[in-house]
């Protein structure tokens, strides 16, 4: 082999072997940004960010002095522009370090944002190729840059909590509706559909220098809002919010308070299975629709003496009981949704897959039909087990 060929040949192996930064964009050198809140003020025009930045040098003096800190493991930065892209590149000018956007994992929208449109930001996000639509999308009824700042207590970051905090509920309840920005991005363009994005609130100061153990949380997840294409048009409640879970078959596990068959006292029934099936029915202008529900659970509790799952009647019972209480659910979701005119529900998607042509001539309508749209909801419940007992609580 030629010696140049040779020389070549051991470059080029160098070169592979030796990593670095091209682009002079160390590590050390930016700002990784875990969470972003955009929100609107209506009297100057202007667009607000603020980022939530960590801070390496809050960490670091943590481990120092055994957690007596003046830093906290993060920063956060706002900044203002014209569009939501002016407002992000102006924060260029707060900042010592270059951000990094590829770690965002929330994005918090303000209320008055959502009011005004947020079409603005889910096309920055959309575009920009840092950003990513696999964030978690929040409207805060609040202070936008007071929930970043906040500290959650067993987190080291608000972002880190959010998140965490939607993960647990989307396990545990069905009071709140968790999903990414990718999904409300496609609903946005899909016909028949709203979009639907959780709702926090009760944003707690951080101020107060006497709270110690016991401390609530910072913020309070419930509830959601509702848009009318790319414009929220109210709040809903968390009972509508589960009733939207049933509807999309989205329910993991959920506890239900039933009134007990023996002397109507609560008893708690967790149901940890459920699926939805749904079918559109349109004669002119009357469109029906039906959803047949069918759940699983067990009873968690029981306060009262007396047998509820070997005595037949009484298990019957409890069942009807347990799909009274999600067709309720239900029920309250549409109603909700027929008074803000916003199909959240995703019934008259529904209608675009299943009778297109039906679809096609309702749609230049569909403000005016959906109001007047009914549900024939069937729900089914099996209750399967009581936990890991056999009997009832006996007393001597």
């Amino acid at each position: 082999m030629p010696v140049s060929r040779r020389i070549f040949l051991v470059t080029l192996l160098i070169c592979c072997i030796l990593t670095g930064c091209w682009n002079r964009r160390d590590p050390e050198l930016l700002g990784f940004v875990l969470a972003t809140g955009f929100d609107y003020d209506p009297q100057t025009g202007l667009y607000q960010i603020v980022a939530q930045v960590a801070n390496p040098l809050g960490s670091a003096s943590q481990e120092q002095s055994g957690g007596g800190v003046d830093k906290k493991p993060f920063w956060v930065v706002e900044a203002r522009g014209h569009t939501p892209y002016e407002a992000r590149e102006n924060l260029a000018l707060k900042s010592s370090v270059e951000l990094f956007w590829a770690h965002n994992s929330i994005l918090v929208l303000g209320e008055d944002l959502a009011r005004e449109g947020i079409l603005p930001v889910l096309d920055l996000f959309e575009r920009e190729r840092q950003l990513r639509i696999i964030a978690r999308p929040m409207v805060v009824e609040g202070d936008v840059v007071a929930l970043l700042e906040a500290e959650f207590p067993l987190e080291e970051s608000s972002s880190r909590g959010l998140w965490r905090q939607a993960t647990t509920m989307m396990f545990e309840r069905t009071r709140y509706p968790v999903n990414v920005l990718r999904e409300s991005i496609i609903n946005l363009a899909r016909p028949g559909v709203e979009i639907m994005i959780g709702r926090v609130g009760n944003v707690a100061s951080q101020t107060d220098a006497s709270a110690t153990t016991g401390t609530p949380p910072p913020a309070k997840m419930a509830g959601a809002a509702v848009f009318k294409e790319d414009v929220m048009v109210g709040w809903i409640g968390e009972r509508e919010v589960a009733g939207w879970h049933w509807v999309q078959g989205r329910a993991h596990r959920a506890t239900l308070i039933i009134p007990s068959p023996l002397d109507r006292s609560p008893l708690s029934v967790e149901v940890h299975r459920s699926h939805a099936k749904m079918a559109p029915r349109v004669e002119g202008d009357e469109v029906a629709i039906t959803i047949k529900i069918h759940a699983r659970g067990r009873v968690q509790e029981q306060t009262e003496i007396g047998d509820l799952v070997e005595s037949r009647e009484r298990h019957l019972s409890l069942e009807r009981r347990t799909a009274t209480v999600i067709k309720n659910d239900v029920k309250l979701a549409l109603k909700r949704a027929q008074e803000l005119n916003s199909d959240y529900l995703g019934l008259g998607n529904l209608i675009h897959r299943r009778l297109p042509q039906e679809w096609e001539r309702l749609e230049p309508r569909w403000e005016e039909i959906f109001p007047t749209l009914t549900l024939d909801i069937q729900v089914q419940v099996d209750i399967v087990r009581a936990g890991l007992v056999t009997g009832a609580p006996t007393i001597k």
